[in-house]
């Protein structure tokens, strides 16, 4: 009989990807889908890493419908939030939206999560501005282009498996602890003190130490700015209310998810009035660069600058392991957002391949790293966004504002825009988690609270490596010291030592499993015959072979073999056989009446003796003993 060829995991990942984006498709039957004509092999790579011709065939006026009214709703907001982001980084707000419209319009293309909108994010900025605080602007254009590049790369060599090391205790971790940082760095923007530092206890110190340069006008901008937000994300609970009039609930709806961008309108709107009436304003504003779109050039690899000039070399030595991390960080976040997707599959080398392409064109004009955001993945799903063609309306709106708009972004409160910030970020913060892995897994629970107290105290970079470290080594452990199950049991009236491995049987296990062997058999006086039951072995590698040889000389309490303990190996895989070495006392079986032929043969050399009261009353292996 002929069976169907599995799917691969990038075939899989493509028709769930299909089956995602097409809600109407009706699965046919196993016998109809048998007719249907093979895909060709560059189809089915082209789908895979061009997805935007899995969908465009099939697209419906309704679709495009869902999708102008979601790539509007979030073109209005991600533009303030993107000059959030910018100011975060240290960058002027306008550098914000220059990282908002061409990563959109990339991903459209290429990008695997229908729901993933790329943009500038304050979990990548907070990162960002560790390394190029104190630096040149275009230090942070390069480090987008070299970070695009090392994503590229790992695409291009299949490393996307590396982040499944990364647990989600950690990413949980990771997250709260940027919420944090991210709402201690704005504490300053509200309160209008101007410093950059990097790090939390420097920022504290030097938060405490000029508090007394605090601005009553600024702090009055920001309270009610977060007062309003919260407001208007109230409406979202009357949205969602059934009993509620459906006008009222779309007028709601949109109120809710356009509350940026109605701050900051309203906001600068005050802000120009002022400024007509008495020339000035008594809270800083924000401060933008010239009001034209970007040019489209290739970043210099080198930077010079009035003060000194820096080789490509040197650059590297400046942004230190900026470049490793600012990848790594950037695409944690669309992962989480694609395990979220009702498909739940992540192609994560075709992520990494078209995040890069987004960070690598976008420093050609002048952005900042950018990355998904759960913000925006909320957004889109309550506007009921179908397709990745919504990130063609909002990168369109995104360059509408800077070739229109940008002039007004100088009436902006910095306050308000910390207010969005803060706002935006709070949702990240997740306690509920770590209080649910104190009860059920206190492993875990350790792992979240290393990660989150590291990444607070020393920095996220620190913290992941950390977790990172932390999370191998326990993986490690595992490898090392596997399940190993030991207990007495009798096969017609004839006990035996039964030893069950774990999966796999590898070197860093194989003197753990002796161990544990030797302790049974000592404890039972060597009278028991041992029998390693392999059904669950997977993989052994020579080292781990030898061992078990080993192993059976370790039961030879003397020269001669015929006082020694029997070891019988039983179900162990054939071609996992071949690199055992024999010995006179250790036996391969396959079935049980071969085990019980060699159990009748070792009671009738050594003189059968029923032990089993004398185990019960003296015999403690130090695990639970089943006995029928």
């Amino acid at each position: 009989m002929m069976y169907p060829q599995l799917e691969t995991e990038a075939e899989a990942i493509e028709n769930a990807t299909a089956r995602a984006l097409l809600p109407g498709a009706i699965s046919k039957p196993a016998s109809e889908a048998g007719k249907a004509p093979a895909i060709s092999k560059w189809k089915r790579r082209l789908h895979r890493h061009v997805p935007i011709f899995q969908w465009l065939p099939f697209y419906t006026a309704e679709w495009g419908i869902d999708d102008f009214i979601a790539g509007v709703t979030l073109g209005l907001t991600i533009i303030p939030e993107s000059m959030a982001c910018a100011l975060l980084a240290g960058l002027p707000a306008r550098y914000g939206l220059c990282s908002a419209f061409i990563g959109p319009l990339i991903y459209m293309i290429f990008g695997s999560i229908d729901k993933v909108i790329i943009g500038p994010t304050s979990l990548v900025a907070l990162v960002s501005v560790q390394f190029t605080v104190g630096r040149p602007i275009e230090f942070a254009f390069l480090l987008t282009f070299l970070s695009g590049i090392v994503q590229i790369l790992m695409g291009i060599l299949q490393l996307g498996f590396i982040f499944e090391f990364i647990s989600m205790p950690v990413i949980k971790a990771f997250s709260s602890a940027t919420a944090i940082l991210v709402i201690e760095s704005q504490l300053k923007v509200l309160l209008g003190i101007k410093y950059l530092v990097a790090g939390l206890i420097n920022s504290v110190g030097m938060l405490s130490s000029r508090i007394d340069e605090a601005n009553m006008a600024d702090l009055t901008v920001g309270v009610c700015a977060i007062v309003f937000l919260l407001l208007l994300e109230l409406l979202d609970r009357v949205a969602h209310n059934e009993k509620q009039n459906k006008v009222l609930r779309i007028c709601c709806r949109y109120l809710s998810t356009s509350r940026n961008t109605l701050i900051v309108v309203i906001a600068a709107f005050v802000s120009f009035i002022w400024i007509k009436k008495t020339g000035q304003v008594p809270y800083a504003l924000s401060k933008n660069a010239l009001s034209t779109l970007p040019n489209f050039t290739v970043p210099s690899l080198s930077i010079v600058t009035p003060e000194k000039s820096y080789s490509f070399w040197e650059v590297l030595r400046e942004l230190n392991l900026g470049i490793i991390v600012i990848p790594i960080v950037g695409i944690l976040t669309n992962i989480s957002i694609g395990k979220l997707t009702p498909k739940g599959l992540v192609d994560t080398n075709q992520e990494l391949l078209t995040v890069g392409l987004c960070n690598m064109f976008g420093s050609c004009v002048q952005a900042m790293p950018s990355s998904g955001a759960f913000t925006r993945y909320a957004i889109s799903t309550a506007c009921g966004l179908r397709t990745p063609m919504a990130n063609m309306y909002l990168g369109i709106i995104v360059l509408l504002a800077l070739s229109y708009l940008s002039p007004y972004f100088n009436y902006i409160p910095e306050a308000t825009l910390a207010a969005i910030l803060i706002c935006s970020i709070f949702t990240l913060l997740d306690f509920r988690l770590p209080l649910r892995l104190w009860r059920d897994s206190k492993r875990d629970f350790a792992t979240w609270l290393l990660c989150f107290c590291v990444c607070v105290l020393f920095g996220v970079e620190v913290g992941l490596f950390v977790s990172i470290v932390v999370t191998a080594l326990h993986l490690l452990y595992l490898w090392a010291r596997p399940e190993i199950r030991v207990k007495i049991e009798q096969l017609d009236e004839m006990q035996y030592i039964r030893v069950t491995p774990g999966n796999g049987l590898y070197f860093p296990a194989i003197n753990y499993l002796r161990e544990k062997v030797l302790k049974a058999c000592t404890q039972a006086e060597f009278k028991i015959t041992v029998v390693i039951d392999g059904q669950r072995i997977t993989g052994l590698d020579y080292t781990a072979a030898q061992g078990i040889s080993k192993l059976s000389s370790d039961l030879c309490r003397q020269a001669d073999a015929a006082s020694s303990t029997l070891l019988i190996l039983y179900r162990i895989p054939e071609h996992l056989q071949r690199l055992i070495d024999h010995t006179d006392n250790l036996v391969f079986c396959e079935s049980e009446n071969k085990v019980k032929e060699f159990l009748t043969q070792e009671s009738l050399r050594n003189g059968y003796i029923n032990l089993q009261e004398h185990i019960r009353a003296s015999i403690d292996l130090g695990y639970k003993i089943d006995i029928d």
